[in-house]
């Protein structure tokens, strides 16, 4: 595995990445479906952040556009359509599923822990990566163009599709 070398000695990153745990934490432990909404936009934010530093600009607009707008917008009113009550459930279940749930997740926890401490991690030289975004830019409309217009096409099919299911669907109600 490659770490940047500047990248760890950096202040800011480790601050990054505790706003991201802590984002991650609001998430999980926020009685408050909204708050936990925007828990998760600043966890999305922060690992974008992430990226930025590690010089992958691509790569950290992309989980902007995608996760920290997109997909938590779409939760976000997908929530305050259905009517949720303010508070989460409580879970009742047996506690033998209780106790296999957190072995399981101890176990990933511990693998994960011997992987990261466990390894020897080569370092780099930060300024001697490729520029993330021109080598994407060029492999797209270069090589991959032709693959890259067909999914765009099929994606516009399958939006084209939704709206016509959606519309014959409205029209059944009605009568």
């Amino acid at each position: 595995m490659i770490i940047l070398k500047p990248i760890i000695n950096d202040p800011g990153f480790f601050l990054i990445s505790i706003l991201a745990i802590l984002g991650a934490l609001g998430v999980i432990f926020e009685r408050n479906i909204i708050r936990a909404g925007f828990s998760l936009v600043i966890c999305f934010s922060a690992v974008a952040g992430t990226y930025f530093a590690l010089r992958a600009p691509f790569v950290g607009a992309s989980q902007v556009l995608i996760y920290a707008v997109g997909i938590t917008l779409i939760i976000v009113f997908a929530l305050m359509l259905t009517n949720v009550k303010n508070e989460m459930p409580k879970l009742k279940g047996e506690a033998s599923k209780n106790v296999l749930s957190g072995i399981i997740a101890g176990s990933i926890f511990f693998t994960f822990a011997h992987t990261l401490t466990g390894n020897k991690w080569s370092e780099v030289d930060g300024l001697s990566c490729p520029r993330n975004t021109e080598v994407i830019g060029l492999k797209l409309l270069g090589s991959y163009a032709l693959p890259f217009e067909l999914i765009s096409v099929l994606l516009l099919v399958a939006l084209i599709g939704a709206v016509v299911i959606a519309k014959k669907d409205r029209r059944e109600k009605d009568v």
